[in-house]
């Protein structure tokens, strides 16, 4: 093992071994009931908790301090409490500790892209589009608002019961200012732009669209384009060759994959280039957070349950985030929107009944991917278990720690395929 792989793996051990003191639990304890550790990552745990106000089930991530007391992933919390968005995963509140930052989040019961495909290789181009489209939408609602997300990748997609997407881990997202250019490597290496692997400044809304052509590359093909184990042998691949052509594909997939996976990130398509291609088809646009309605409905509720109206009010007046008041009108007011959406937004061809999966899942859908590259250099880049022992590659080579789940909603699209050739 080379020495910066050790060096990596060790960041990663340490990291991944955060534990919040008994008086941060007590903190977080007071407004949420732990019910289990989801698992450990590069910035931290990530736990499945109860809201016990709301019956509502959350994932709370644990983020880890500086030694000057500042968070590592501020930048997170500050993005995810800024977006209100039916394909993003929803923040709902944030306590700060003295070492500890807890950021509690919606929690999807279901999959990730890569465990859905899985099993089935690879998607029709219909079934691609149904789940694409909302992606896009969600990259289009960041990009608006000059937010790059940088890490998206299958993992990152979470699938519900109902077939809705949902983008999340926003752990290296970054907001930009008009033209500013970016210089850190981050992300996972088979998603990661060509310019970003040569270590080149480069726009982060670029390096997004190459990533969507990833994501939609191996959607319809059930292989990555382009494949190698290190950022300069990628970035040499990826400028000396062309990624294999799926012949199955339609002209207008084809025109639309070719246009993401533009090397030149100045020709490459942009987010609102990308809505206007005929293979995407319709996309509905996002409409305006909570209603006036929900708003009341939310209220309503809250004092049903023990809140005064008056402290409701002063909690939504004076904006405070982090107040346990408005974190209980946050979930309502997702859980109320959530209702109210929910069969306008089901895609059939996903729902099934619940069935027991055989085999057990690697990890929940809310449970995050780990780890990534925060800070990637030219070292090679293996994949080891938490034990540091090499593990075997798999069809999807993206840097993650197993976790096990039970009962989801899925169905076998059609039989099992073979992939196509070349």
């Amino acid at each position: 093992m080379s020495h910066e792989i050790a060096n990596k793996r060790k960041v990663v051990e340490i990291e991944a071994n955060i534990m919040a003191s008994p008086l941060e639990d007590y903190i977080l304890e007071n407004d949420f009931r732990i019910l289990k550790s989801l698992g450990c990552g590069s910035f931290g745990e990530v736990r499945l908790a109860c809201h016990p106000p709301t019956h509502t089930q959350v994932a709370v991530k644990l983020i880890a301090k500086k030694q000057n007391g500042l968070a590592h992933n501020v930048p997170e919390v500050e993005i995810l409490q800024s977006l209100e968005h039916r394909n993003i995963v929803r923040f709902f509140h944030s306590i700060d500790t003295l070492q500890i930052t807890y950021v509690v989040m919606e929690y999807v019961e279901g999959q990730n892209l890569e465990m859905f495909i899985r099993d089935i290789d690879y998607l029709q181009e219909e079934e691609a589009r149904l789940i694409f489209q909302q992606v896009v939408t969600a990259v289009h609602f960041l990009h608006e608002r000059l937010i790059a997300h940088r890490d998206i990748k299958l993992e990152n997609i979470l699938i519900d019961g109902a077939g809705n997407i949902k983008l999340c881990d926003f752990g290296m997202a970054t907001r930009l200012t008009e033209g500013e250019m970016l210089t850190k490597v981050c992300g996972t290496l088979l998603y990661m732009a060509p310019e970003m692997l040569a270590g080149e400044p480069y726009d982060g809304l670029a390096v997004d669209m190459w990533s969507l052509g990833v994501v939609l590359y191996v959607l319809v093909t059930g292989k990555f384009p382009y494949e190698e184990t290190t950022c300069p042998a990628l970035s040499s691949l990826i400028t000396t060759t062309n990624y294999p052509t799926p012949y199955h594909l339609s002209q207008p997939c084809l025109i639309t994959i070719e246009q993401l996976l533009t090397v030149p990130s100045q020709h490459r398509v942009t987010i609102c280039q990308l809505l206007e291609r005929r293979w995407l088809g319709h996309i509905e646009e996002h409409g305006e957070p909570a209603s006036k309605e929900i708003h009341l409905r939310v209220v309503e509720t809250m004092c049903t349950i023990g809140y005064s109206c008056e402290e409701i009010v002063s909690s939504l007046r004076h904006r405070q985030p982090n107040n346990k008041v408005r974190a209980t009108y946050n979930i309502l007011k997702h859980k109320l929107t959530c209702e109210d959406s929910h069969h306008q937004n089901e895609k059939p061809w996903l729902i099934s009944s619940t069935v027991r999966v055989l085999l057990p899942l690697k990890r929940r859908a809310s449970e995050p991917a780990f780890p990534t590259f925060r800070e990637a250099g030219n070292g090679d880049f293996q994949e080891v278990d938490m034990e540091g022992r090499r593990k075997k590659p798999k069809l999807y080579h993206d840097q993650q720690i197993g976790l096990h789940g039970t009962d989801i909603q899925i169905r076998r699209i059609h039989p099992r395929r073979r992939r196509p050739d070349g």
